[in-house]
């Protein structure tokens, strides 16, 4: 059953990074709103959900929707789901903004697929059986605990830049590189990837992790516990040291 919900949705999910990605060309024409301190809204963002929750709703009429511009009920079965993560990359030119879409059933998440429509890329999860890239199966790339590259986001929430400060500043003084992407499920991607030694981000909404949670498990790092509405969310080899750093 998983499986044919998976090879519908990532058609789905080929369809809505077509339309993400002709916007992404015209983004100069969209007027952009905001919804808080430095968290942007476009119709390009109401766009490519309204495509996604009606193909959904279309494809499996008994599901649930919840997502980031539309809202709704994280209720099994359903579909958890961020149009556009990195609104502000997207509205800047910069390529590293993704579509988030996670299943959730009965038993909990899943199903995950991250669609990076201006990278050409897309990475799925399905629980028990893996994360893949181009059929190819990612596994954990653990490079010690020595000069790594680490990825980390900062949310403008009351006393998280003092924690963010923190954090830089234990990631440089043992040698470490930081990596700022502005999109906190493609930061998480890019640690099942092979391409970020690890990813902590803090506090974040449902939407913004439930599917890069799956594929990162899948994958097989350590990463936060699944949550209905919001908090951390991070990523690391199991032996790397990054946690102790970045979490305990």
């Amino acid at each position: 059953m998983l499986h044919d919900i998976l090879k519908t949705s990532l058609a789905i999910s080929e369809q809505a990074a077509n339309i993400a990605l002709k916007a992404f060309e015209l983004r100069d024409e969209y007027i952009r709103e905001s919804k808080g301190l430095q968290d942007w809204v476009t119709e390009a963002d109401r766009n490519v959900e309204a495509f996604i929750k009606q193909s959904l709703a279309t494809a499996f009429p008994s599901h649930h929707f919840l997502g980031e511009e539309t809202g709704g009920d994280l209720i099994p079965p359903g579909w958890v789901i961020d149009p556009i993560d990195g609104t502000t990359n997207f509205l800047y030119g910069i390529a590293d903004f993704v579509i988030s879409m996670a299943f959730v059933d009965e038993n909990g998440p899943a199903i995950g697929i991250i669609c990076a429509p201006a990278h050409n890329r897309t990475i799925y999860a399905v629980r028990g059986e893996g994360c893949f890239e181009n059929g190819k199966r990612l596994k954990v790339k653990d490079n010690g605990d020595a000069e790594l590259v680490v990825g980390l986001n900062l949310n403008y929430q009351p006393g998280i830049p003092e924690d963010f400060v923190l954090k830089t500043q234990r990631m440089i003084s043992h040698g470490h590189q930081i990596r700022m992407s502005g999109s906190a499920a493609w930061s998480l991607t890019q640690v099942a990837c092979g391409e970020l030694d690890g990813c902590y981000v803090g506090e974040v909404n449902v939407w913004d992790a439930m599917a890069a949670q799956i594929i990162c498990s899948e994958t097989g790092l350590d990463t936060a516990p699944y949550f209905k509405h919001t908090g951390p969310i991070y990523a690391f080899p199991p032996s790397s040291s990054l946690k102790k750093l970045l979490i305990d």
